[in-house]
């Protein structure tokens, strides 16, 4: 977590704005009484895990009230932030003085506060009735000269005015370089299966004729852990029909329970011997454990076929009315929460496969996504029609891989040495040059060239231009060029002062 206080006096494009706003608005510029023509502004700048704070004050001096302008950005979505329970407070040294919050706009506060003494000190914004807080530290000055000496001037050279009421209006988003382990990258396709162990045929246990359970039973059907499919009935059909199946067991249980529980009676008394008695008791148990078996799938009036597991009809290989023979294929239930990734990959990056970083996906009509995959397995012999070897990904389907369809695939591998890394949705091309906008601060950035190397479509390798952890836009950069571009545009149009 970084605070930055810059001094923004020689920023052009700022102070231009801002200059002839008045103090009704929360920001103090000329007035018919005062000239402040050697004024100096501060502005703070902050992120936590949850959001961005972009205020703009004078300096803080020993009891002078200043009123601090304060953009609240949530990044999630970089959306102004909405509270109307908004509070802040001041602590400095072991005092703490509560300041008054005014809402101006969605995003927009004014914070009216007075320091109690000159130090080092901690402005805190509590957000959402204080379940969510921001911490600043601040610098407190004694008097009105030592900002003076303390701020220093800075004029940032080709800066692009985007404010936080233009960015809050568009898809936008800025973020931190990164370094990654980028590697070898392997473009290939990929055949999307379902999971060998997710899928599950159900044969018939008797031969019979074979009923749909609903008509609503079609390919592609989802269907729920222990729903009727089929029922297969033989009545009228051979010695291997469910009917008398079921039947012949279920007299034979009942038979041998009879047996067995007379000769519970007669053993107590010693009429039947232990041995005729553990006889009778065997055959019950056998004829039970039979008849439970039938009842989990059969009855009277044949088989019923249950899904065993939750998932999507893959294939349905009869037809409603069919006849069909003991052991025969009825249905294939897929589940496609997990999906298999088949990839051929030339033979030369085989030792590269054994430190796979990440991948990504595009199908068609589609943009480059990061896939959420596992390697399982990289083939042992080259592919005899294609000469390259198979290599099995576990993929979390996140709604749109379709079993039987085919893929781009873009693997990375890992590498020893580290390299700056950033979205490819922040590059800028032109003229066959690469460009990105580096944030000199939420409202103001600066245009840069920079040297794109390796692409898996979601990120890209920077070789040159960028160090890690600077701040980039990262969704909306064409935006930013836009309004570089624009002179009908005023970069503080709806700028709340």
């Amino acid at each position: 977590m970084k605070a930055y206080f810059v001094g923004v006096m020689g920023v052009a494009l700022l102070l231009a704005a801002c200059s002839g706003h008045t103090e009704k608005d929360g920001h103090v510029g000329e007035s018919e009484e005062h000239q402040h023509h050697d004024e100096i502004h501060q502005q703070i700048i902050q992120y936590t895990d949850g959001y961005e704070l972009f205020a703009e004050t004078e300096p803080l001096v020993v009891n002078e009230e200043v009123s601090i302008l304060a953009h609240l950005t949530g990044l999630s979505d970089f959306k102004p932030l909405k509270d109307e329970s908004l509070a802040a407070e001041l602590k400095v040294g072991s005092q703490t003085v509560h300041a008054e919050v005014l809402p101006k706009i969605a995003g927009i506060y004014q914070i009216k506060l007075k320091a109690p003494q000159a130090g080092e000190g901690q402005l805190t914004i509590f957000v959402h009735d204080k379940r969510e807080r921001i911490d600043v530290p601040v610098q407190v000055y004694q008097d009105d000269h030592e900002p003076h000496h303390d701020i220093e001037e800075k004029s940032p050279a080709n800066a692009v005015s985007f404010t936080k009421e233009q960015s809050w209006n568009v898809a936008f988003a800025t973020g931190l370089t990164r370094m990654a382990p980028i590697g070898q990258l392997i473009k290939t396709t990929a055949r999307v299966e379902a999971l060998p162990g997710k899928s599950h045929t159900l044969t018939a246990q008797t031969s019979g004729t074979l009923t749909f359970a609903s008509n609503s039973l079609v390919a592609g059907s989802p269907v729920k852990a222990g729903q009727a499919l089929f029922t297969i009935s033989g009545s009228g059909m051979g010695d291997d029909n469910a009917a008398l199946v079921y039947q012949s067991a279920k007299g034979d249980y009942e038979l041998t329970k009879a047996e067995y529980e007379r000769m519970q009676q007669l053993v107590e008394k010693e009429i039947v011997s232990k041995r005729e008695f553990q006889e009778a008791k065997n055959q019950y148990e056998k004829a039970k454990a039979k008849f439970d078996n039938l009842q989990q799938n059969f009855n009277a009036g044949g088989q019923t076929v249950y899904a065993a597991r939750a998932g999507v009809l893959e294939k349905i290989q009869v037809r409603n009315g069919q006849h069909v023979e003991k052991g025969q294929t009825l249905v294939t239930i897929a589940s496609y929460a997990n999906l298999q990734l088949v990839a051929k990959v030339p033979s030369r990056y085989r030792n590269d496969l054994s430190s796979v970083l990440a991948t990504s996906y595009k199908s068609v009509g589609q943009s480059w996504k990061k896939l959420d995959a596992s390697l399982k397995s990289v083939g042992q012999r080259v592919d005899e029609s294609s000469f390259r070897l198979p290599v099995y990904f576990e993929a979390t389907n996140s709604g749109d891989l379709l079993p039987g369809s085919l893929i781009e695939l873009n693997i990375t591998c890992s590498s020893n040495r580290p390299q700056v890394v950033i979205p490819t949705e922040a590059l800028l091309e032109q003229q066959g040059n690469y460009f990105v906008y580096v944030q000199l601060n939420p409202e103001s950035f600066e245009k840069r060239q920079v040297f794109p190397g390796a692409s898996d479509g979601v990120e890209t390798v920077i070789t040159g231009g960028l160090a890690e952890g600077e701040r980039i836009v990262t969704k909306g950069a064409v935006l930013v060029k836009l309004a570089s571009v624009s002179n009908t545009l005023d970069p503080h149009a709806g700028h709340v002062h």
